[in-house]
């Protein structure tokens, strides 16, 4: 019979070390990928917002966030019928403006 090495074992604590360490990452990564989607989506919800209060009204406005699962946190008129909203959806929140264009198109400023 022979007595056990010093180093028996040592490979399985560095495998599950770096099961560890992956699994950690790739969590991290998940997480990462959900706030950018989160954010895009918020970005998207925003813009058609935006829209919907220069052809409709705060309402309709408000109507179309809540179909599309966001709160309008601040909508602001300003001059010549350009709307700036703030919409939140989960902790996300997103700016977007809109204006009618001189010939009745509408726009969405860069």
């Amino acid at each position: 019979m022979s007595r056990p090495s010093s180093e028996e074992g040592a490979a399985t604590v560095l495998v599950a070390a770096l099961l560890a360490v992956t699994a950690l990452l790739a969590l991290g990564l998940g997480r990462l990928g959900a706030a950018a989607v989160d954010r895009a989506r918020a970005d998207a919800v925003a813009d058609l917002v935006a829209l919907a209060a220069v052809t409709a009204d705060e309402e309709g406005a408000r109507r179309v966030a809540a179909a599309s699962a966001a709160t309008v946190v601040h909508l602001e008129g300003q001059p010549a019928g350009r709307r700036t909203v703030t919409v939140r959806i989960g902790r996300t929140t997103a700016v977007a403006a809109a204006a009618p264009d001189t010939d009745g198109q509408l726009v969405i400023p860069g």
